[in-house]
């Protein structure tokens, strides 16, 4: 099953879900660089392989059996995995855990809020998996888990979660991706690794507020996941990637550069009031009305109608093609708001 990073319509939250898992899994011919094989034994190689293999065929399953997997979440697979990984010990082509620790782990999230609400249980979730190879058979005083079908995995899963610094959340983002690079040593995502999964409308989105940033001298930073463009070290907008909706593209631009500004006399508002009528209809749909009454709010006059707003409101949008101009607006009227107040 090739899974689409366009496609806009699922049959459930769920599916969305591992869908969003599936089209975010890094191939090993971008991930294993020379650099990364240089260092893997031939197990730990042939691991990478078939752990990217095993992840595919895991998010097929699910997505075409999702009434095997349901009601336990798509993470809550991933993080079984990483556990079992994390806390074991390689023998042979297995992982090995002490029962005593396997069972601590397997009543906390038994009683965990999470699992009792959806009444779901470890086990269930371990027989879910078995459907793509993963078992598990108790040993006197361990539980031994293996993958006949993929019988390396382990090897690449351990050394992933005894890579530098993996507790930290890109680490585990990595994990779920099969983000090889991570192997080693940390690694942190570049700006085209972060819009591997957006669909092409986004993509095009993306470049072109880059490119426009660019020319406005504006600069870009990426902080974990978020790609922030800066105008004299001020926020001038930011952008995430979510699978939540269509597009995945989750564009932030902030108003007035000055908290308290008089937003009547602020450049930004005196942008928008010269923009077209399209542009004042997009800026007001998505505009994040405050509601801090401490703040300075005032109400203007936009496309004939009032609004109240402040100089901390925000526009918050998941751009389709048809907004791109809207954003380059709110971009360049943000910049002009910040060279009004800072020289």
């Amino acid at each position: 099953m090739i899974f689409d990073k366009n496609q806009s319509a699922f049959p459930s939250d769920l599916h969305r879900e591992v869908w969003w898992w599936a089209v975010g899994l890094v191939p090993p011919s971008d991930s294993l660089t020379n650099a990364v094989k240089n260092q893997c034994t031939k197990d730990i190689l042939d691991g990478c392989y078939q752990w990217y293999d095993y992840f595919n065929e895991l998010c097929e399953d699910m997505y075409n059996h999702m009434d095997m997997y349901q009601p336990a979440p798509v993470r809550q697979y991933r993080d079984i995995l990483e556990n079992i990984a994390a806390c074991g010990e390689i023998q042979g082509n297995t992982i090995v855990r002490n029962i005593n620790e396997w069972h601590k782990y397997s009543e906390k999230l038994n009683k965990s809020k999470a699992y009792a609400n959806l009444k779901i249980t470890l086990e269930n979730c371990l027989t879910a998996l078995e459907r793509t190879g993963l078992t598990h058979e108790y040993r006197d005083d361990t539980i031994v888990f293996s993958n006949a079908k993929y019988p390396k995995i382990f090897h690449a899963m351990n050394t992933f979660e005894h890579s530098p610094n993996i507790r930290k959340t890109p680490a585990r983002h990595h994990f779920a991706h099969c983000e090889f690079r991570q192997l080693f040593k940390s690694y942190s995502a570049s700006y085209d690794e972060l819009l591997r999964r957006v669909s092409d409308e986004s993509h095009d989105i993306a470049h072109a507020i880059h490119d426009f940033a660019k020319s406005l001298k504006i600069q870009r930073y990426i902080h974990f996941d978020t790609i922030k463009y800066k105008h004299k070290n001020i926020r001038v907008l930011d952008f995430t990637v979510s699978g939540g909706e269509y597009p995945a593209l989750r564009v932030n631009i902030g108003t007035c550069a000055k908290p308290d500004s008089d937003v009547f006399n602020d450049t930004f508002y005196k942008h928008i009031s010269a923009a077209d009528n399209n542009i004042q209809d997009i800026f007001i749909k998505n505009l994040e009305r405050c509601g801090n009454e401490a703040h300075n709010h005032q109400t203007v006059k936009i496309n004939g109608k009032n609004e109240r707003v402040c100089p901390n409101s925000r526009i918050r949008i998941n751009p389709f093609r048809d907004d791109l101009d809207a954003i380059l607006c709110f971009i360049a009227a943000r910049k002009a708001s910040i060279d009004q107040y800072i020289i």
